[in-house]
């Protein structure tokens, strides 16, 4: 195992070896990589707090122009729990997402030395810094703020994962048992956690979230990051091989075979119906075994071009075409060229400049558009003036807040309602349309591996499938929030606008489906346009006029609503008290690490004050306005 005892420079030296030996390059002439020990990120913009212990980081030599490619790592060298030795017990296990991870990097570890990892696994540091692992009196700095929250919910998480981690150390004494490593201990377990959760990027959709030597090394910064990862996301999910591969084009073939017997179909009169009832039962039972193989249905995913998945596949169909039809053409060797382009974006993940840096400066990438809460609960620092902050509101006060202003019942309408069209409520930060369910990816090790389970099985199976459904519903409940700079999420305004009108209203909203479907995302577009309008200091009643073009709201329902945000901004204000609980700084000199908490829980406190203090601001005026 890394002895975390060794001196940074050593680390560094082992890990650029390891760098070389597995084809990690990078421009010496435009980037170094330097040792943080110790060292406050923080700059004249932003003054974030994040003592690195242990920690390095990026600075570029020269000015760094757009585009630049700085970094090459190829997909070999990234550690992946579906590439990796304990990828098939996974797979029998049920056991993916972050978890998997978590003991890809346990085991790597737990082999010392003999890992083809450890050039890499001995640079890390014993752990990152988040809160989970702050000691009692460290996490009584953070009452009231929406990581003092979390906390609790992390700690029964996690030990629900030790637990699935524990039935399979015992289920495979052979794999696990072979060192001294302390498969046993859950503060270890918890440590390696933290080093996923702050460190793991997505990859591709075979290898998905994974560790990425010397994309982890670039720090992060709000909204003035200098590099982008760039990799091609769409490979096969099966192995991991672009597209092409023996399993894309089984599932070609049985497309295009489905697509033209749909072709028959059409053309044959009913006196046929049975035969072909009889040939689409044996087509679903052949997509019924693909999807098996395959396993759950891959997500919606965007690239940094902006095209989804369903995007590249058509460009992949497009491009594999004219690629067949230049096999017989005298440009055959152009083609072959671009396809050597493709199988190196397919291969590597590349580290490419995205905003210019100047000299001697460091190089920053982004963690995503995070506000301070998550990057403390998350990274284990936060920084100020952050565009995409947000304090949490609990569903229970905001039910409450209709049960106050219409009736008990209304709240029990809403809540049906928002059950109803959950899909329509987007969570998603008005500065970014950030999705802050991303964070619940550690926990998520339910995939379906069901092809050997037989027909006993099958209403077992469907059982805790339904019991999995019903703890999906509760973690993917839409969550209501104050964001920055103090406004209520769309989705808490429009829902306001709706649950708080007369009863003839509120009833040919929720009632009708056509009619919820259609107003909804208006409201969510006055609000959307007021909030921005309210930033500029445009005057109350000319804001509201600019954004009701479409006339989806009345004046005096803003009113209303904004008097109920105010009312609930006030209420969690209160929950975050005063700073009385931060007492003194630790010092310095004597105390860095518990300094350095101090220092976040005061920032992130101010942050959600800040925020929750606007919002109380600006919407008394505009209740004072509009009512």
């Amino acid at each position: 195992m890394p002895d975390i005892n060794r001196s940074s420079s050593e680390k560094l030296r082992v890990l650029l070896q390891w760098f070389a030996e597995n084809k990690i390059t990078y421009n010496e002439e435009a980037i170094k990589i330097v040792d943080q020990q110790a060292t406050a990120l923080s700059s004249a913009a932003s003054k974030g707090t994040a003592v690195l212990s242990h920690g390095f980081g990026v600075v570029s030599l020269r000015k760094l122009e757009s585009d630049e490619q700085l970094v090459v790592i190829p997909k070999s060298a990234v550690i992946s729990a579906a590439t990796s030795a304990l990828a098939n017990i996974f797979i029998d296990a049920d056991i993916g997402g972050n978890l998997a991870l978590c003991i890809t990097v346990m085991y790597e570890k737990s082999l010392g030395h003999a890992s083809p990892w450890y050039g890499y696994l001995q640079s890390l540091p014993e752990c990152a810094d988040i809160p989970l692992l702050w000691d009692a009196q460290s996490r009584s700095w953070l009452k009231g703020t929406d990581v003092g929250e979390w906390i609790s919910r992390d700690e029964a998480s996690l030990l629900e994962d030790f637990g699935v981690l524990q039935d399979l150390v015992a289920e495979y004494p052979a794999v696990f048992g072979g060192s001294d490593f302390k498969w046993d201990c859950f503060e270890s377990f918890v440590k390696i956690a933290s080093l996923v959760s702050s460190r793991a990027f997505s990859v591709d959709v075979h290898r998905d979230n994974s560790m990425v030597p010397f994309a982890d090394i670039f720090n992060h910064r709000t909204a003035k990051e200098n590099v982008h990862i760039v990799c091609e996301e769409m490979v096969c999910p099966v192995c991991g091989e672009a597209f092409g591969c023996a399993h894309m084009d089984a599932l070609e073939e049985m497309d295009n075979h489905e697509g033209a017997s749909e072709g028959e179909d059409e053309g044959e009169d009913n006196s046929e119906s049975e035969e072909d009832s009889e040939y689409d039962e044996g087509d679903d039972s052949s997509d019924s075994e693909s999807e098996d193989e395959m396993g759950e249905e891959l997500p919606l995913l965007v690239n940094l071009m902006g095209n989804t998945v369903a995007d590249e596949l058509q460009q992949d169909d497009d491009v594999e075409m004219e690629s067949v039809s230049d096999e017989h053409s005298e440009h055959s060797g152009e083609s072959d060229s671009d396809d050597d382009q493709e199988d190196e974006l397919v291969d590597t993940l590349e580290m490419v400049v995205f905003r210019p840096c100047k000299a001697n400066t460091e190089v920053f990438n982004t963690y995503g558009e995070h506000g301070s809460a998550y990057l403390l609960h998350r990274y284990g620092f936060c920084d100020a003036k952050n565009p995409f902050d947000s304090v949490s509101l609990s569903t229970e006060n905001v039910m409450q807040a209709f049960a106050i202003s219409v009736s008990e019942q209304r709240a029990k309408d809403v809540s049906t309602v928002i059950r109803r069209f959950e899909d329509l409520f987007e969570s998603r930060h008005r500065a970014c349309g950030q999705d802050e369910d991303e964070e619940e990816e550690a926990h998520d090790h339910d995939h379906a591996h069901d092809e050997d389970s037989d027909e006993d099985g099958e209403e077992d199976n469907d059982e805790d499938e339904e019991q999995d459904n019903q703890a999906d519903d509760d973690e993917n409940a839409p969550r209501f929030s104050i964001d920055a700079p103090g406004h209520p999420d769309l989705n808490l305004a429009a829902l306001l606008v709706l649950g708080l009108a007369d009863e003839e209203v509120f009833s040919k909203a929720s009632q009708s489906e056509e009619i919820f479907r259609h107003y909804f995302p208006v409201i969510r577009r006055f609000w959307a346009m007021f909030q921005d309008e309210l930033d500029n200091d445009t005057p109350v009643p000319a804001a509201f006029r600019k954004a009701n073009q479409e006339g989806a709201v009345r004046k005096a329902s803003v009113g209303t609503v904004s008097n109920v945000v105010y009312r609930l901004a006030e209420a969690r204000l209160q929950l975050l008290a005063d700073d009385s609980v931060l007492g003194e700084k630790p010092a310095t000199d004597s105390d860095p690490l518990m300094a350095s908490r101090w220092e976040s829980a005061k920032l992130l406190r101010s942050n959600e004050r800040k925020t929750l203090s606007q919002c109380i601001k600006t919407y008394k005026k505009v209740a004072a306005k509009l009512s």
